[in-house]
């Protein structure tokens, strides 16, 4: 039996980027039942990330439940939904955490902080903010007109020993993304860990890789394994970033994991903001495929909702049982 139930979770105020301004999340909760058991996921499209619409998305669902769609017919996030809550299910038919089902691990990870990139006073509070609660590595968020001041202010508060994830989604033109990258590199140094998705096309980043050497994460700029294989060849990324309900859930994340990790690249896992069912599990894949590095999954504190708070970060750590 499949049961599907709306969702929403208020963020306590907006995250504004270069896409769009999210101000909650909203979606479905499948949970599936056998007897006495049950497993759930949920599917929560983003505007500016999503393939589908929250509508489109019930439809998906009722359409699998019915029996008039088989599951590779669905959306990516559809099936991510449907691929955690019937791991779900089987976790708890053996008594057991998702993370013990899927091999076991530490019940923690470390994660970046999220700054506040709203204006430039709110990055500074926001950065000191995460720094007193003990993260140390910042994501920040660009694509906007007043990026180089930012990055000046950032080179100003940035300790030696952090480090800074700069993501101006793809927001960028190849000149203006040399100038920038070049002058951040100087201004940064060590403290700049990588830069995601920097420019909007492949092409673009062949061209900015051979004349900024400076480490890149890609995100958005790959979409499958044949892209995956695009920019392994030419030594475009050092980094990849999943998204695990874009791809399809846990298990395609452990194939594309697995993947990047035979051609030397590293698995960041990134959340979608979301909401109390795929953030702990997304950080028991996480765990599972990469517990030494810092992931993207520090954005429980952004939300009001007490069951999703229960996963915000501890001293940079997200812990998970």
């Amino acid at each position: 039996m499949i049961r599907i139930e709306k969702a929403h979770y208020e963020l306590i105020k907006p995250v504004i980027t270069s896409k769009s301004q999210i101000s909650s999340r909203d979606g479905w909760v499948v949970t599936i039942e056998e007897g006495e058991f049950t497993g759930s996921g949920e599917v929560l499209p983003l505007e500016g990330w999503s393939s589908i619409t929250i509508e489109e998305a019930y439809s998906q669902l009722i359409s699998y439940k019915q029996f008039e769609s088989s599951l590779l017919e669905l959306s990516n996030e559809v099936q991510s939904a449907i691929n955690v809550a019937n791991l779900n299910l089987e976790a708890s038919k053996n008594s057991q955490s998702l993370l013990e089902y899927l091999g076991g691990g530490l019940d923690y990870i470390k994660v970046n902080a999220f700054l506040d990139g709203s204006t430039q006073r709110n990055l500074r509070s926001s950065l000191d903010n995460h720094r007193a609660n003990g993260l140390s590595v910042f994501k920040v968020k660009l694509g906007f007109r007043d990026d180089q001041e930012r990055l000046q202010l950032l080179s100003e508060i940035v300790r030696e020993g952090e480090k800074v994830r700069l993501d101006p989604n793809s927001s960028w033109s190849l000149q203006y993304a040399v100038t920038f990258l070049d002058r951040a590199r100087k201004l940064l140094g060590d403290r700049l860990e990588y830069v995601e998705d920097p420019v909007a096309h492949i092409e673009d980043l062949k061209k900015l890789r051979s004349i900024v050497p400076v480490a890149v994460a890609v995100d958005e700029l790959w979409h499958s394994i044949d892209d995956l294989e695009e920019i392994t060849l030419e030594n475009l990324s050092d980094y990849i970033i999943v998204k695990p309900s874009l791809v399809g859930g846990i298990n395609r994340t452990l194939d594309v994991s697995s993947y990047a990790a035979e051609n030397n690249i590293q698995t960041v896992i990134s959340s979608t903001y979301d909401g109390p069912i795929s953030l702990p599990a997304w950080c028991a894949i996480a765990a599972k495929i990469a517990p030494e590095v810092t992931h993207g999954l520090g954005t429980a504190d952004l939300f009001s909702n007490a069951q999703i708070r229960r996963f915000a970060p501890e001293s940079g750590k997200v812990y998970f049982h």
